[in-house]
């Protein structure tokens, strides 16, 4: 009868690149198109499409949101709490497997005594195998979950945000190989973030 693994996995949160696309008074007005030979319009559409991007680092807000961090926690007892009564399991399995073997051993038991228990024990841990792949269905589904219930929060966030903001884009750090740090809002948004998420609670 093999070993039963019953240390149970918490996968790693996947990085979620997103991007928010708002509806704002960017870019030129409309009709006007700026003419190349004049450096003062020039200037001014170059201003206009920097001012008008911003972006955040995803895995800086992640880190210190504290909504996903109770989530997490939340998370991390349910899996203990599973983990702990699977391995009760595990470890009566065996002992009542020990205790088999040494009555067969002794030959205390009769040929149909050992083919019975025997039989139970086999299904006792074929039962056990399934309840550990239930397990491991169950804690990934929750854990997509709760990634989705963070990153819809964060979303809803910043659409919110930028209905005074008004930027035509808002980007995820992950995908910018370069940025200016005058277009970095992630301290801001997380500020309020965490603020909205306080102010839930007291509710």
């Amino acid at each position: 009868m093999k070993k039963i693994n019953a240390i149970l996995w918490l996968p790693k949160l996947l990085v979620i690149t997103f991007l928010f696309i708002a509806c704002g008074n960017a870019g030129t007005e409309q009709g006007k198109v700026a003419d190349p030979q004049n450096s003062t319009d020039a200037q001014q559409a170059v201003e206009t499409k920097i001012t008008d991007i911003a972006y955040i680092n995803f895995d800086s807000i992640i880190q210190n949101y504290d909504y996903y961090h109770d989530l997490r926690r939340e998370f991390e007892q349910k899996a203990k709490k599973k983990d702990e009564e699977f391995t009760s399991k595990v470890n009566t399995l065996k002992a009542d497997l020990k205790t088999f073997n040494a009555n067969y051993e002794k030959m205390l038991l009769t040929r149909s005594e050992y083919e019975e228990q025997g039989r139970r024990l086999e299904q006792r841990e074929k039962d056990l195998n399934e309840e550990y792949s239930k397990i491991m269905s169950q804690l990934g589904e929750e854990e997509a979950v709760m990634n989705r219930k963070a990153v819809d929060a964060m979303q809803t966030y910043v659409k919110k945000y930028n209905v005074d903001k008004k930027y035509s884009l808002i980007l995820n750090a992950a995908t910018i190989i370069v940025g200016a740090p005058s277009m970095d809002i992630t301290s801001e948004i997380l500020s309020g973030l965490n603020r909205e998420y306080v102010a839930n609670k007291a509710k």
